[in-house]
């Protein structure tokens, strides 16, 4: 086989019963575009239909336009939203829930396969408690964010400083390693509540 994986591609061209399907760039984003306000959506610990997930998620997440959710098996649920508020709202406020459960939320990407997929990863808000008020600018609360996890978005009320106890920041964390509970800033220790 050749280094640019040529002699490959050729096999998969000589297989009449199962040939390759070229698609662009542009004919893919193009295609995935419906879907750029999109979660994957599945309730942690428990089953649950279709019918009482879409009732939920719409009585929660469909304040200013709609939403629509599809089944995608293996208990995941992917949910497009009209309205980008109801989208933003829905990635950035609380933890939520499904009855006792807790509703684990990804962003949509085109890689996504139920089948392959582990929830190794979920949307969180981490409070950063009693942090000195001048960390609460935005990109001092991404850059601690980004220790956590892959960060999100700062909370509306932190940059205001509608509250001094604590920052909040939504991070994507990584459920296969521990999280982290505590960080320090010039030497002192502060701590992390989810």
């Amino acid at each position: 086989m050749r280094e640019d994986g040529r002699e490959a591609e050729q096999d998969e061209e000589d297989d009449p019963l199962c040939p390759p399907i070229p698609f662009s760039t542009v004919e893919e984003r193009q295609y995935c575009r419906p879907w750029r306000s999109a979660l994957v959506v599945k309730v942690l610990g428990r089953s649950t239909s279709y019918t009482a997930i879409s009732k939920r998620l719409n009585s929660i997440w469909a304040k200013a336009g709609g939403i629509q959710v599809t089944s995608a098996k293996k208990g995941y649920f992917l949910v497009r939203f009209t309205s980008g508020i109801d989208y933003e709202r829905a990635l950035t406020r609380g933890t939520w829930m499904m009855g006792e459960n807790y509703l684990t939320m990804h962003i949509w990407d085109r890689h996504f396969n139920p089948y392959e997929h582990e929830i190794s990863s979920t949307l969180v808000w981490a409070r950063l408690l009693e942090i000195p008020i001048h960390f609460f600018h935005p990109e001092g609360v991404m850059k601690i964010g980004r220790r956590i996890g892959k960060p999100i978005r700062v909370d509306q009320a932190t940059p205001a400083g509608a509250r001094s106890d604590y920052a909040r920041v939504c991070v994507q964390v990584d459920l296969t390693k521990p999280l982290m509970s505590q960080f320090r800033i010039h030497g002192k220790k502060y701590f992390i509540q989810y």
